[in-house]
């Protein structure tokens, strides 16, 4: 596939984000990794001008590159709904094998009375050090990540990015090949040319990039991608046969890499543009549990029973963050559990009906894994802890598709014992 295929197809894929799965991170990251690059086989290097006839200085030809190392790093943010965005610096490097005639023929390149291409030439072997190419990028890069799981830890995504890449040509075989004189007898003309590039240039730069990311820690993920890096054309002097001609070419190179990626932690909260959740629908109990007008509050007497531990907390919306007041409630029920033989605590996340059922899902999600987390944090034994994703489906407080209903921003939980 060319690149302006899978450019398109990312682009064209991440246009659809709002159907799948949404990723629950939040706020900056910062990624750092290494890269194997391949040859892509498109690396076009000539001479800028043609004349009439046959010139020594004329070329027109592909650059031979090995398959080389690099390395990248990444500062992004995310956004909401699985998109991201970056800036990354990323460097290659790669062995020039081959230059124009090392044996191998070109188009345009007179032949002489046996038919021999006089660009061409005896292979000089494989060990030589002809020199290298090295292209740096500063891109910014958007993303689209895909949850595959409830629990977020296998991420696939795909992206594209557009900036600027310096090409760095350093190589020469001088000590390999004789010069090519301009000559009206043709059978009187050495084998081969004489480059010499020691420039660079900056030029605009597109890629297109696919991979996975897999979680390991809540901050810290191995991410596994595939890259493909096309420059626009590049154009410097060199040396060919001893004079000073002007080359352009293009610089294309696909590259897998790995690395990890480091969350900084959830963003500062935005500035609330809702009006709080109005006071006379809750209410403070003795123990300081605050509760729904239309719920009693807890005994806290000795013989608790189950439905004494049943808990309700609440969030904004959107969110899916503890307040430090549902912290306080959730180490208060855990402290009241940690006497009793408890079978099961059952935790189930709910949703108002704002935003599509798919999101509502995965938000809900989210508000269940964050209460359970704090209850493990508490000390709840892990195994016993079920959760659900009930999303728009178990509504508190029945209202039409749309609505923005604090009440039903919750997650229940349920003790057995």
């Amino acid at each position: 596939m060319s690149y302006r295929i899978a450019l398109l197809v990312a682009a064209g894929t991440m246009a659809l984000g709002t159907a799948s799965a949404q990723d629950a991170k939040e706020g900056f990251y910062a990624t750092a990794g290494a890269s194997y690059a391949f040859d892509a086989g498109e690396n076009d290097f000539q001479s800028e001008t043609r004349s009439g006839g046959f010139d020594a200085q004329e070329f027109d030809t592909e650059l031979d590159l090995s398959n080389g190392f690099g390395a990248y790093g990444a500062l992004g943010k995310y956004f909401s709904r699985g998109f991201r965005a970056e800036v990354e610096l990323s460097w290659r490097i790669q062995d020039v094998e081959e230059l124009p005639g090392d044996g191998a023929a070109f188009a345009g390149f007179p032949t002489g009375a046996n038919g021999q291409n006089i660009g061409g030439g005896a292979s000089l072997g494989d060990n030589r050090d002809l020199g290298e190419v090295a292209v740096g990028a500063l891109m910014l890069n958007g993303y689209k990540d895909f949850n595959l799981d409830v629990a977020g830890r296998f991420q696939p995504y795909i992206g594209a990015g557009i900036g600027i890449a310096r090409v760095r040509a350093d190589f020469d075989n001088v000590d390999d090949q004789p010069v090519v004189f301009d000559s009206d007898d043709l059978e009187d003309l050495p084998i081969g040319f004489q480059i010499s590039t020691r420039n660079d240039d900056y030029v605009p730069a597109v890629q297109g990039l696919a991979g996975f990311n897999i979680g390991m820690t809540d901050s810290l993920s191995l991410n596994v991608g595939y890259r493909y890096l096309r420059t626009a054309e590049y154009d410097f002097e060199s040396f060919v046969n001893a004079e000073v001609v002007d080359v352009e070419g293009r610089y294309n190179v696909h590259e897998a890499t790995v690395g990890l990626r480091w969350d900084f932690g959830a963003s500062a909260a935005p500035v609330q543009t809702v009006a709080p959740q109005p006071q006379p629908q809750t209410k403070t109990c003795l123990d300081g549990t605050v509760v729904p007008m239309n719920q009693p509050c807890p005994d806290v007497d000795e013989g608790l029973t189950p439905a004494d531990l049943a808990t309700v907390v609440y969030f904004e919306f959107d969110r899916s963050d503890l307040s430090p007041a549902a912290r306080q409630l959730l180490q208060r029920r855990a402290g009241e559990a940690s006497d009793l033989d408890i079978i099961e605590v059952l935790v189930s996340g709910n949703t108002d009906t704002s935003g599509s059922a798919s999101y509502n899902e995965q938000l809900s999600a989210r508000r269940a894994r964050v209460v359970r987390d704090a209850l493990v944090s508490y000390g709840i034994d892990a195994s016993k802890i079920q959760i659900r994703a009930l999303g728009e489906t178990n509504l508190a407080k029945p209202t039409q598709d749309g609505v923005k209903e604090p009440l039903n921003r919750r997650t229940e939980v349920e003790f057995d014992f």
